[in-house]
């Protein structure tokens, strides 16, 4: 299974989950442009460090956590395990209904992506926001290549950007994040 974590990733994600929790994950989610009615996917889920936050904020939304990895998906439902109103997929980007989220967050997971697959994912994502959606991600400023090719992609597919900063992220170091907006 080429896409399943080695055990030792979940553990120290579950370590960083534990111990940084709140200025980690936490502080992104609460960033996140969320009403409390959206529809939401957190594509990369992972065990469900954002969605945690997130789905919180949502109480009369939707939340819907894609990854690729079964491994990751059942980690995410455990960490929800308490949380109504949310969805688990087991699908790659490709895969997205058009049109159907007003908010999309990905956290550490694009700059994992090889460039030719990216090139199919941030399409996928794009046509999956609905016009007035938000595509927001984080990713680490050291992968500066990515982060251009992300950055074009994204403006490819037709999204101005609102707003970016740069954090400093514990545990993970200097990030960019990027709040994109579908016209």
């Amino acid at each position: 299974m080429q896409h399943e974590p080695p055990r030792l990733a979940l553990l120290l994600t579950r370590l960083a989950f534990i111990f940084c929790g709140g200025s980690v994950y936490r502080a992104f989610a609460d960033r996140l442009p969320l009403g409390g009615g959206e529809q939401v996917l957190d594509f990369g889920c992972g065990m469900g460090t954002v969605a945690y936050y997130a789905a919180k904020k949502l109480p009369q939304g939707h939340l819907s956590c894609l990854d690729i990895s079964e491994r990751w998906l059942c980690a995410c439902r455990k960490t929800l395990r308490n949380d109504k109103n949310i969805t688990f997929l087991h699908a790659e980007a490709p895969a997205l209904p058009q049109a159907h989220f007003d908010v999309i967050y990905c956290h550490f997971v694009l700059h994992d992506i090889p460039d030719r697959e990216l090139e199919r994912v941030m399409p996928a994502l794009v046509s999956a926001l609905r016009s007035g959606g938000r595509l927001i991600f984080r990713e680490p400023l050291d992968e500066a290549e990515k982060l251009g090719l992300i950055k074009g992609l994204a403006a490819q597919g037709g999204l101005s950007l609102q707003d970016s900063r740069v954090t400093d992220v514990p545990l993970m170091g200097n990030a960019l994040e990027s709040i994109y907006f579908k016209p």
